[in-house]
């Protein structure tokens, strides 16, 4: 049986997951409602999208080899799961104040999820 590829689903896919690459530069939007709130610093806010860029770099270049042994599915799964766990993670340090969860979750772990990607 002869089974072919959906070039469409392919370039959604590929599209989508640029789609959330992308979606690290929309870190502005936050920076005003996160300094009205909790009253923290601009320099610390911005370091949160420093961070996230840092590990989005590091991931890309460090886990290159992943993507080709593994291929464009797992390695979009791995993408998906990190940037999803630190986006609702970020939610969650929001909630809770917490200027080194948000760090964590959103510069660490969906950093790597975008860099993955």
């Amino acid at each position: 049986m002869n089974k072919s590829k959906n070039r469409w689903l392919i370039a959604t896919s590929a599209v989508g997951i640029h789609l959330s690459i992308g979606s690290v530069y929309a870190w502005s939007v936050f920076t005003n409602p996160l300094h009205q709130t909790f009253q923290w610093s601009l320099t610390e806010i911005s370091l949160t999208f420093s961070i996230a860029i840092l590990f989005l770099g590091l991931s890309a270049a460090f886990m290159g080899h992943f993507v080709e042994k593994y291929g464009p599915r797992a390695s979009g799964f791995f993408s998906a799961f990190f940037f999803g766990i630190g986006m609702t993670g970020s939610v969650f340090a929001v909630y809770l104040s917490s200027l080194p969860l948000l760090y964590l979750f959103y510069g660490v772990l969906a950093g790597i999820g975008l860099g993955v990607g």
